[in-house]
């Protein structure tokens, strides 16, 4: 064979097996995933290990990780985990548990290779369904989904070792995350991190790539869309947030603590785990959205989801715990300031909004509303900080309290701060100090941060943090919004039309087939829907002769709401499951009755606010803060 021949053949080998036996061992992981060879929708990852100085190691795949409050197992998407000398010998490998591989021997180890499945659609895979935005998807020839943490794990003791991470990716796709790649070609992308905690807090995402770019205070930011059937474009969801973005980068002083932001935005045509949203990382934000959404409610939702998730580049990448510092992927302590991480960021993205006239005054007060009277859904006995350290486990059914009462937390927070100082100081003052006094190498102690706080504010902060965090008073809304010239009012008697029974949200709808909304298991009729015969698993074809769909549905359904009076003819199209599983469609005809409803929380603005009153509401929504 001749050089050319030899030199043909090693790169044929290296391309087809993601490297080659005279990969040099180093003290690095280095990565070989081959996006070109999907089989049963399957990746295989091979890794060059880090040089082992013991006899025995164990490599381990996260239960969980940081933003998330489950217990995931990602190993138990791994298969086929072997592990080799440098000569291709194998060496003794025993499971010693859903996310752990022993292998014995150790110090020979080069080399080890296993399968990867992806989370979005194995349903053969028994256990916690894991939240889009916090999984993986691997579609042949399309897109891959990669939290890097799916396909990649840590030896005992050598989670601090670098990692470097060689893709070969079919012609025409482009890496995006917020990683930098040291080296790209038409089929290749490289990376490298400098740890685990890094590298997991790094999603990618691989596509034919649909990106738009745009300059906030300073920092790149990066929006790819990966849209199945193309319905969604990365250069009008730009468009979209790049107001909001900018009054986040005022609202946190006019400067981003960041160079480098990515958006990664996949688009879903079915749902599995049961939920759209996203999921934060220091440098970037993952989501999962539906591409059925119209135009205005797809802009409203990017806007809302993307307000919250880029706010945690403020915590917990500059503020947090020990406990997330240090994070332990494989038993995970949880801190006691949930207020905090999604609290403070919930409320943020909110208070932002009404600063910059993104939102009124009306509109934010009524986002307030809905959030005092989602909270009431949930233990308000239970202190902050129990519920927040029972997150994972005991308290696991409260933990969506933070952003609701969470957020409330911080707006009573925020009133306060404002009142004791004159109106010169709140949330966003305090927030900034924080980040000065620790930073993203620096992590404050669980037990000390309510005193830390109290030290940089007021005497009186100790005592709300007692009251309304670690203790179970309810949090005092009548006065705090008295404060700022606003009326609360806990209930008041009204009658409405409406399909769910008294006092229930939206939350009994789901997506059904080819674009139909559909009343959820969850559903609970109202007295007239039970009267028009409406049952769960029913699907929305039409209302008055006007075909619904997810695209439409929000402002029809809003016009319905409002037009519908007493005695009138009500006509209704759906489609329902009967025997055998088939379905067929079914008119449901009735005279319109309204429900007798209640009115929860309602926040109004006083006519007769006084100078004082007056003076700290104009605080409370000032820009110079």
């Amino acid at each position: 064979m001749n050089k050319i021949s030899i030199l043909l053949f090693v790169c044929f080998f290296i391309a087809k097996t993601g490297f080659a036996q005279s990969v040099k061992q180093t003290n690095s992981y280095q990565f070989f995933i081959n996006l070109n060879s999907v089989q049963d929708d399957k990746l295989t990852v091979d890794v060059v290990t880090p040089r082992i100085k013991k006899a025995i190691i164990q490599y381990q795949f996260p239960a969980i990780v940081p933003g998330t409050y489950a217990i995931y197992n990602f190993g138990r998407y791994v298969s086929g985990f072997k592990a080799f000398k440098k000569n291709g010998d194998t060496l003794k490998v025993i499971k010693t548990g859903v996310n752990n591989w022993q292998i014995t021997n150790a110090k020979a180890l080069y080399k080890i290779s296993y399968k990867i499945d992806d989370t979005w659609d194995s349903p053969e895979i028994k256990g916690e369904t894991i939240f889009e935005p916090g999984g993986s998807n691997i579609e042949a020839e399309k897109a891959f989904m990669l939290n890097t943490f799916t396909f990649a794990g840590y030896f005992d003791g050598l989670i601090n070792s670098p990692y470097e991470l060689n893709f070969t990716k079919p012609l025409n796709f482009y890496g995006s995350t917020s990683l930098v790649a040291s080296k790209t070609t038409d089929s290749t992308e490289f990376y490298k991190v400098d740890n685990y905690r890094d590298l997991a807090d790094a999603p990618m995402m691989f596509s034919i790539p649909d990106t738009s770019h745009i300059e906030v205070g300073g920092a790149d930011i990066l929006i790819s869309i990966y849209s199945p059937n193309k319905k969604v474009k990365s250069a009008t969801v730009a468009r979209d947030i790049k107001s909001m973005m900018e009054a986040q980068k005022e609202y946190l002083g006019g400067k981003l603590p960041i160079k480098k932001y990515a958006f990664l935005i996949a688009m879903a045509t079915q749902l599995n785990s049961g939920a759209f949203g996203a999921l934060e990382h220091s440098y970037s934000s993952f989501y999962f959205l539906p591409e059925t959404m119209g135009d205005a409610q797809l802009a409203k939702t990017i806007k809302d989801v993307s307000a919250h998730e880029f706010f945690h580049i403020l915590t917990p990448l500059n503020i947090h715990s020990k406990e997330i510092g240090d994070f332990d992927f494989a038993n995970p302590i949880m801190s006691k300031h949930l207020w905090l991480y999604e609290g403070m960021t919930e409320y943020a993205a909110q208070h932002m909004q009404v600063i910059y006239g993104l939102v009124d005054l009306p509109t934010f007060l009524k986002v307030i509303s809905t959030k005092i009277t989602n909270s009431q859904q949930f233990n308000d006995t239970l202190p902050f900080t129990v519920m927040s350290k029972g997150a994972l486990d005991v308290h696991k059914k409260q933990y969506q309290n933070v952003y609701e009462k969470g957020a409330l937390i911080n707006l009573c927070l925020d009133i306060q701060l404002r009142k004791l100082s004159n109106g010169k100081s709140g949330t966003q003052t305090l927030m900034k100090s924080l980040a000065e006094k620790y930073g993203k190498e620096k992590s404050f102690q669980d037990d000390e941060l309510f005193d830390v706080i109290t030290g940089l504010t007021f005497p009186p902060i100790r005592n709300f943090f007692a009251d309304y965090v670690e203790g179970i008073k309810p949090l005092p809304f009548k006065e705090m919004f008295n404060l700022i010239g606003v009326d609360y009012i806990d209930v008041q008697k009204d009658t409405t039309f409406s399909f769910f029974e008294a006092n229930t949200s939206s939350r009994g709808l789901t997506l059904g087939t080819e674009n139909r909304i559909m009343f959820a298991p969850s559903f609970k009729p109202s007295a007239f829907a039970k009267k028009l015969g409406l049952l769960p698993g029913d699907e929305i074809v039409s209302i008055g002769g006007i075909k619904l769909t997810t695209e439409n549905f929000r402002d029809e359904f809003q016009k319905i709401n409002m037009n519908a009076k007493i005695g009138n003819e009500f006509s209704m199209v759906v489609l329902r499951k009967g025997a055998g599983g088939v379905k067929s469609e079914l008119s449901l005809k009735e005279s319109v009755i309204f429900e007798p409803t209640f009115k929860k929380n309602l926040l109004i603005q006083q006519l007769n606010a006084s100078k004082e009153q007056l003076a700290l509401r104009a605080a409370w929504l000032s820009k110079n803060n």
